[in-house]
């Protein structure tokens, strides 16, 4: 018996080592059950925090003031960090009416839903001339995708008749004919009264086709003054062609670099001077991704997968930045600096601070005691943003943001070219026909008085006056006219 409890002794005592390990792997399992139950928790509230902030914007007159910022350089100096964190990884708070005849030989519309919400895309102001470009509005305060007006083309009979969709109505408009290819769920409406014609490409649009507008609008004259039926299409006619808020799905195909660049070029520009709209331009256009210095969720969720992207890997086409120190600046090769005028950057920002990305303050919030120490902090930013970049920055193309808007595929092209690569007719036609994307802040909504003091108009026009000088002793052509002091 003693040497059997000896022998158990030393079995047990073999034993005790698994033992301990068995209870440390099971407390370490309770530990991981824990921590998974704890960020599934986390990751609930986030998501009920989310539906709070958007039912509270739903309502302006509820949104709360503009949280406290953090003050960026208060004086025209080129050292020192911007308002965003060091790290890559900071995050920022922030049919046609009765009497039609249709001929299909495409799909059907996938769903009454889908043509339904098309419509709504649809509601009044089409132009009367094929020169203007046109917000359609459901309501005086809603703004809804454009449609935009592709030009005047010369085509044939044999070219038309192999469009999918056809409609025939005397009393056909550009309105309609819109709506037709639209609920089609087409890309191109091709006009001329009383034809409608549909098609998903614009490959069969080449520039060779255009004609002078001219020829369209003589002939729409001449069928509004003609009381006779219209007679059929001769072999060839001039054809109004728009683009319908139907996005072509290879405008969305967007990847990274094939190969690594070994060159950094930067998207820099103050907050507020439309570096998302660039971006998005620049991904239609390009078809690469843009990568970001900083991460922002929201962005990331809303297509743009450069965010996620660590912003040295050189898979991206560019990268954006609102740095303005010489460390920062030197760690890019060259740099696509983007200037708007700082009246609208400041009243831009500002709204972004308060209300996101596609939100608008509230009078209260111009009013606020808020705003004009914005207007101290950020004023000086926008000024010495423009001056650290054009006194470091090594390889510079300066664009500015309203001549992007009044001449978009000519800015287009210096920017690819500066990028250093090709552009294609089809996507040139992407960003021209989708320009606006889902960050362009909805209708002009201002606030119903001036909120530039004339203290703040003193210190902001002395900036731009800085700002002017130091790009024409560049060599850079200066600032537009209309941010001049008048």
């Amino acid at each position: 018996m003693k040497w059997l409890s000896t022998e158990v002794r030393d079995s047990m005592g073999m034993v005790a080592p698994f033992y301990k390990l068995h209870c440390l792997l099971k407390r370490a399992q309770m530990l991981l059950l824990c921590l998974g139950i704890a960020y599934l928790m986390a990751g609930s509230i986030l998501l009920l925090q989310r539906s709070s902030i958007r039912i509270a914007q739903s309502n302006p007159a509820n949104l709360p003031h503009m949280l406290s910022l953090a003050a960026p350089p208060t004086a025209l100096r080129t050292a020192g960090l911007g308002m965003r964190a060091r790290s890559r990884w900071a995050a920022i708070q922030s049919a046609p009416g009765g009497g039609a005849k249709v001929r299909r030989q495409g799909p059907a519309s996938r769903s009454l839903g889908v043509q339904h919400l098309h419509r709504r895309w649809f509601h009044s102001l089409v132009p009367d001339s094929p020169e203007q470009r046109v917000s359609l509005h459901r309501s005086s305060t809603h703004k809804v995708r454009n449609v935009h007006y592709r030009g005047c083309f010369k085509l044939l009979k044999s070219t038309t008749g192999s469009f999918p969709v056809y409609s025939f109505q005397p009393n056909l408009t550009t309105q309609s004919c819109i709506e037709t290819c639209t609920d089609k769920e087409l890309l191109l409406a091709v006009f001329r009264k009383p034809h409608c014609f549909c098609t998903w490409t614009s490959s069969i649009l080449s520039l060779k086709q255009q004609s002078d507008n001219q020829q369209c609008v003589g002939n729409l004259a001449l069928n509004d003054t003609s009381t006779s039926t219209p007679s059929a299409a001769t072999e060839h006619d001039h054809y109004q062609v728009y683009h319908t808020p139907v996005l072509d799905s290879r405008c969305k195909e967007r990847m990274f670099l094939p190969h690594r660049s070994s060159s950094l070029v930067a998207l820099s520009s103050f907050p507020g001077a439309g570096n998302t709209w660039v971006r998005h331009l620049i991904e239609l256009v390009t078809g690469y991704y843009t990568g970001s210095f900083y991460f922002d969720g929201t962005l990331y969720n809303r297509g743009f997968k450069g965010e996620k992207d660590y912003w040295k890997s050189g898979r991206s086409i560019c990268i954006k930045t609102h740095e303005s120190g010489q460390k920062e600046i030197e760690m890019f090769d060259s740099a696509i600096l983007l200037i708007r005028n700082p009246y609208r950057s400041l009243m831009a920002e500002f709204n972004r601070k308060c209300a996101g990305h596609l939100g608008h303050a509230t009078d209260a919030q111009w009013k606020s005691k808020e705003w004009p120490e914005f207007v101290s902090s950020y004023a000086p930013w926008w000024a010495s943003h423009a001056l650290s970049w054009l006194k470091f920055g090594r390889h510079l193309l300066v664009v500015h943001y309203e001549e992007l808007q009044r001449a978009l595929l000519p800015q287009l092209r210096l920017i690819t070219t500066f990028l250093n690569t090709t552009m294609s007719e089809e996507r040139l036609f992407c960003a021209q026909s989708n320009q606006d994307g889902h960050f362009k802040r909805s209708g002009p909504q201002q606030p119903t008085f001036d909120p530039f003091t004339p203290d703040m108009r003193q210190m902001i026009d002395a900036f731009i006056h800085t700002v002017d000088q130091a790009l024409k002793s560049r060599n850079f052509s200066g600032l537009p006219e209309e941010y001049l002091p008048r």
